[in-house]
């Protein structure tokens, strides 16, 4: 075997591991981590959505809160892992909704939400929902501040250490 065709052999092998290092530091913190389509700084469009529990949310009326919205999926491996996060946020008193993209009942996804420990209210995105906020993949999260403006855009996995810095630039917002 020459050395180029013992290199391409070595190459083809670890193709698999290299792909797996590029994802995690794409994913990971650091400058890699990536945003969501509407960007730091800028604002979400209005919205005003049906929770589970039968109440009705709406960014309007939900000026001077600090706002975490999560759009997840209850097969979503890294949104069951930011629940305990942002039901720790809930309980902080910040107001956090989570919507879900699969296309059930809210009493189905009000129940998978408690099933993953989301103690937090939950909804449903319904495809004009899903489309007008463009939500590609999810976890999709937004950390609002009390002045309308994005503070966080992200996709992916959302750290303990982003959120509680997002959610301090939050409350600092005025």
């Amino acid at each position: 075997m020459s050395g180029l065709q013992r290199l391409r052999a070595v190459l083809r092998r670890s193709w698999p591991l290299v792909m797996l290092v590029v994802v995690t530091l794409w994913m990971g913190r650091g400058g890699l981590s990536p945003s969501a389509t509407f960007k730091v700084g800028g604002e979400l469009p209005e919205l005003s959505t049906e929770l589970a529990d039968g109440t009705r949310f709406s960014l309007a009326q939900a000026r001077d809160q600090v706002v975490v919205l999560n759009f997840w999926a209850s097969y979503c491996q890294p949104c069951r892992v930011e629940a305990p996060l942002l039901s720790a946020a809930q309980a902080a008193d910040v107001r956090v909704v989570g919507l879900s993209v699969e296309q059930y009942s809210p009493a189905q996804v009000a129940a998978q939400a408690r099933d993953l420990g989301m103690h937090y209210p939950i909804g449903v995105a319904d495809e004009a929902l899903l489309s007008r906020f463009r939500v590609q993949s999810v976890p999709t999260t937004y950390v609002i501040g009390k002045d309308r403006k994005i503070v966080l855009s992200r996709v992916g996995l959302l750290g303990k250490r982003e959120l509680e810095e997002a959610l301090a630039a939050a409350r600092d917002a005025s």
